[in-house]
């Protein structure tokens, strides 16, 4: 058995440093089209339907955009107000959800999602990591030993002075108003909004700031719902965006299931080992597991 202090040795390790490794093997792995018979997509639909499908379906991955894809569609527009036009590539910054602060902050490497002349659709398969293996047992395990070995392992850490990065799954889906009581999600932190069925669950980010598949993402930490968010993003969807979704590892009649319900089954937190510690005691609550562990910055 590894005793306490080497876990969280490992644990600190991998939130600084492991992610590198990760992202070389994972994201740049074979690429696949869903086939050549899709429908080629304008560059708003495309990031709409591709990249926000991406973060949806996988959770333990975080993006950034270092151009929202409103102004990458916009940049080439040309003075006749005639549809802009789109090279079919989009570079976005994929890496592993890890403890950090500003988005810009998490390890990551430039991906690109593309689409080519016949529509063909080419996104990354981003690997497994140990937030993906826990995201795949949402739902199942022990509760009482994963909660213990959540306290024992934030005793040996300093209150102030560590960030502890967190996956909460909930008793029982709540509304997000119900969630929030629980904790509200914020910065770097996400939603989970389905059951993992022996796999992963879709979840909804807090994303860096700005416009993504033709809507403003979110006004403030504390205005907008995530769960408003992810229905209205389902509500843009089309029938013909099924195929895919399909290769994204999503199912539109699913996601307009969960959309319609609207419940939050659980959540990622940064967080100082007390607030952690509390979590496992919240009736609400039915199991707390550490993804990783980094030293607080400054």
């Amino acid at each position: 058995m590894i005793g306490v202090g080497m876990a969280l040795k490992r644990l600190v390790i991998a939130g600084i440093a492991a992610c590198a490794m990760l992202l070389v093997a994972s994201c740049t792995a074979g690429e696949k089209s869903p086939g050549s018979d899709i429908e080629a997509m304008d560059c708003v639909h495309f990031s709409r339907v591709v990249l926000m499908g991406f973060s949806v379906a996988n959770p333990d991955y975080r993006m950034e955009y270092k151009l929202t894809p409103a102004d990458e569609c916009r940049r080439d527009s040309p003075p006749d107000n005639k549809p802009p036009s789109f090279s079919g590539s989009l570079m976005v910054k994929v890496g592993p959800r890890v403890v950090s602060g500003w988005p810009s902050d998490f390890p990551g490497m430039d991906i690109e999602f593309r689409q080519e002349p016949s529509g063909e659709i080419r996104t990354p398969h981003p690997g497994s990591w140990y937030l993906t293996e826990l995201l795949n047992f949402f739902g199942g395990g022990d509760p009482g030993t994963e909660n213990r070995q959540t306290i024992d392992l934030v005793k040996g850490l300093r209150p102030l002075k560590h960030i502890v990065h967190a996956l909460v799954e909930l008793r029982e889906p709540l509304s997000e108003e119900e969630a929030r009581k629980v904790h509200d999600i914020g910065i770097g932190e996400v939603v989970i909004l389905s059951p993992g069925k022996g796999g992963k669950p879709i979840g909804w980010s807090f994303p860096y700031p700005g416009v993504i598949g033709g809507f403003d993402t979110y006004a403030g930490q504390k205005s907008v719902s995530r769960v408003r968010e992810f229905q209205r993003w389902v509500s843009l969807l089309r029938p013909e965006d099924e195929p895919v979704l399909d290769e994204l590892g999503l199912d539109l009649a699913e996601l307009r299931d969960y959309a319609g319900k609207g419940r939050v089954y659980g959540f990622t937190i940064m967080n100082y080992p007390g607030v952690i510690k509390s979590l496992t005691k919240n009736p609400k609550v039915h199991s707390v597991r550490i993804i990783d562990v980094a030293p607080e910055v400054g």
